[in-house]
């Protein structure tokens, strides 16, 4: 998001998490990916579940109070639970009708919305490159690195800019003119990316928070008093927002306290 609007304890917070270490905190976000990338971890909890797994179901409502809750799917479908562990970001919060209505600091958090505009781009050049490469804002991509080594002889660069509408994800002509900012000598030749800014189911990039909402903003969606809980990086006390870290630290813990709920 706009490094103006953004909040400085949240970079304070992912320093303090990497031993004040710059290259440390390099390793963590970007460096080190599971062998077997994010499906290792979905499917393994797929496997463990016992329940029915349903896709394509966007839900719209959510009435939830001291007992239960009950989910509605955007088709009219009527889900009785017990408790339900909403994981949707803040940015796809207002698809969904809570009832009663969610705390006043929760709306605002869901109207404000997190300072996470940014986007995130996939480059492909001409031979083998390694480099890493920063740029301020009005720059369109603020970070550039080297990813993978193809065995085409080119390299795939992954790219992150503070603002999603300032660069077309699918233009080599825009990615070019990223590259252009370190290396003019390098040459395009595909470019991809997603707008998650623009997707309905997540409407926002990273989760970083804007200015205030360290300290008054995500904690809020830890006091919902009934049996309708909120888990995600979004909503994690570690690596909150960014990294799949922060997504299983507070899906392990509301998992738990869940299941103690329950009993």
């Amino acid at each position: 998001g706009d490094p103006y609007t953004g909040s400085a304890l949240m970079a304070k917070q992912w320093g303090a998490l990497s031993d004040g270490k710059y290259r440390l905190m390099e390793d963590i976000t970007l460096k080190w990916k599971l062998k077997n990338g994010m499906q290792s971890i979905y499917n393994g909890i797929a496997n463990d579940l016992t329940g029915e797994i349903r896709l394509e179901t966007p839900v719209v409502k959510i009435d939830h109070h001291d007992n239960g809750a009950t989910v509605t799917t955007e088709a009219g479908e009527v889900i009785e639970a017990d408790a339900v562990i909403c994981t949707a970001p803040v940015g796809a919060l207002d698809n969904i009708e809570f009832t009663p209505q969610l705390s006043e600091p929760i709306r605002k958090v869901v109207k404000d919305k997190w300072n996470a505009q940014g986007a995130k781009i996939w480059i492909k050049v001409k031979g083998h490159q390694k480099f890493l490469g920063y740029a301020p804002k009005p720059y369109k991509i603020s970070v550039l690195r080297s990813e993978y080594f193809m065995d085409d002889d080119t390299t795939i660069l992954v790219g992150f800019g503070y603002n999603a509408k300032e660069i077309d994800l699918n233009s080599i002509e825009d990615a070019q003119e990223v590259v252009n900012q370190w290396r003019p000598d390098l040459e395009v030749v595909d470019t991809t990316g997603h707008d998650w800014v623009a997707d309905k189911w997540i409407g926002q990039a990273w989760g970083t928070v804007r200015k205030g909402q360290f300290t008054d903003g995500w904690s809020h969606f830890d006091n919902v008093d009934s049996r309708l809980y909120f888990a995600g990086s979004d909503y994690a006390y570690g690596w909150r927002g960014v990294c799949v870290d922060g997504a299983i630290e507070k899906g392990t813990g509301v998992a738990r306290e869940v299941i103690n709920e329950l009993r």
